[in-house]
């Protein structure tokens, strides 16, 4: 997958206000802000006078202000004032301005001069009115670590023991994996609710549920009752940001109900800030054990149980549709 192609999403849409904030995509640094416009405009975060970081300074009438000696420079990175000389605006940039946009609740960037021609990728639609809410996080992970780990149900029962299901409470259900036009899917059926906290106190009867990966970094999980109805879908937009550090915009939904939204979010941020926890506690010990072993680094194994894995990693590495026919699985969950 060539990562520069790609918008990729860097900050929620409601944080970047009157403010500066700096981000980093892959391993370039980069400064937000909003245009007069209201626009998000992103350049490289550094001053080409003296390589301050822009992200320290100030937003003045859509411009951002160098914080050491106030040059200002407009969205398309063109110097606009050097205070204290009678210089003017310059007529070509001194920084490369980066494509931006909004959609979906985030900002994104593409790493090119040129805009990405696939729009940033967005969630699964539904028909219900939804309740939403966002989680942000960090961790030191690679992107396909983090995507198969946000995927696979057979790790739940040990890292989130007690949260999602028991390993003595297991399920014999069908799995149907099945490839997408940006990704890949698996469809469960014949699945009773989880014997975990969060699907008892959250669930309706479960009918079907699906977790999907699609390029180029949404995993996404979806749970439905017995009437198509929505239980609960989480959507985790991953960012690679340099030195194997991964940035996750989660997007946590329900179907609007009788109990408020504010209740829900309450009681559900914190049961996902405890899984999303656990969850970076064994990335970065398996990002840890990657590094020590570097030298003799051979590839993962996969097993039986390993549904989607192996295709997040030919995407990753491909950046192509994959081609292969529904394949269908009896697991015990």
């Amino acid at each position: 997958m060539n990562p520069l192609a790609q918008w990729w999403p860097v900050a929620l849409s409601h944080e970047l206000r009157n403010t500066p904030l700096a981000c980093q995509v892959h391993d370039t640094p980069l400064v937000l802000f909003r245009a007069n416009d209201g626009r998000p405009a992103a350049l490289p975060d550094r001053c080409p006078h003296r390589f301050a970081p822009l992200s320290a300074g100030k937003v003045r009438d859509g411009q951002i202000e160098c914080p050491y000696h106030g040059w200002r420079f407009a969205a398309d990175g063109r110097c606009t004032r050097v205070p204290g000389t009678e210089l003017g605006p310059c007529s070509k940039p001194l920084l490369d301005s980066l494509p931006s946009c909004e959609a979906h609740g985030l900002v994104w960037v593409g790493l090119s001069a040129e805009r990405p021609s696939v729009p940033p990728v967005a969630p699964a639609e539904h028909r219900e009115k939804l309740d939403t809410f966002w989680i942000t996080d960090q961790v030191q992970c690679s992107l396909q670590d983090a995507a198969e780990n946000f995927l696979d149900g057979f790790h739940t029962h040990f890292v989130h023991a007690g949260w999602i299901r028991h390993d003595k409470q297991r399920q014999k259900i069908s799995a149907r994996v099945r490839p997408l036009a940006d990704g890949v899917e698996a469809v469960y059926s014949e699945e009773g609710k989880q014997s975990g906290l969060i699907s008892r106190l959250f669930e309706r009867e479960r009918g079907a549920s699906m977790g999907r990966f699609r390029l180029p970094g949404l995993a996404e999980i979806e749970y439905r009752d017995h009437r198509d109805r929505l239980n609960l879908q989480v959507s985790a937009w991953l960012t690679p940001c340099g030195d194997s550090q991964l940035r996750l915009f989660a997007r946590i939904a329900t179907a609007r109900g009788w109990l408020p939204a504010a209740v829900k979010r309450s009681v559900l941020r914190q049961l996902f800030r405890v899984v999303l926890r656990q969850d970076r506690q064994i990335l970065e010990q398996v990002s840890a054990n990657q590094r020590r072993f570097q030298a003799s680094l051979v590839a993962p194994l996969d097993g039986p149980q390993d549904l989607l894995g192996p295709s997040i990693r030919r995407l990753l590495e491909q950046g192509q549709p994959l081609v292969f026919e529904e394949r269908q699985f009896d697991i015990w969950l």
